[in-house]
């Protein structure tokens, strides 16, 4: 899948094929990137980074999709009973 591949622009085009060693959940979460972050975002991330920091920030970012609530829940300290919940 050409997820990033414009034609009428000359910028860089991420394709499946340019990043083989992607595997293909990883090529979903690049893909998925793209429609929240930008194209051009993540084809410049993408263009930047090698390999393993490629790696490395897309499992980040799934990480993230997954635990969402985890951001949404923040520790809190209960001053009363000198006890910390999250």
């Amino acid at each position: 899948m050409n997820m990033l591949d414009d034609e009428d622009d000359q910028s860089f085009h991420a394709t499946r094929d340019g990043y083989s060693h992607l595997s293909d959940v990883e090529w979903d979460a690049v893909e998925h990137m793209g429609s929240t972050m930008g194209i051009h975002a993540v084809s410049v991330m993408l263009e930047a980074l090698n390999r393993d920091a490629q790696h490395a920030t897309i499992a980040k970012f799934i990480q993230m999709n997954l635990t969402p609530n985890a951001r949404k829940w923040p520790c809190f300290t209960d001053k009363a009973l000198n006890k910390q919940s999250c």
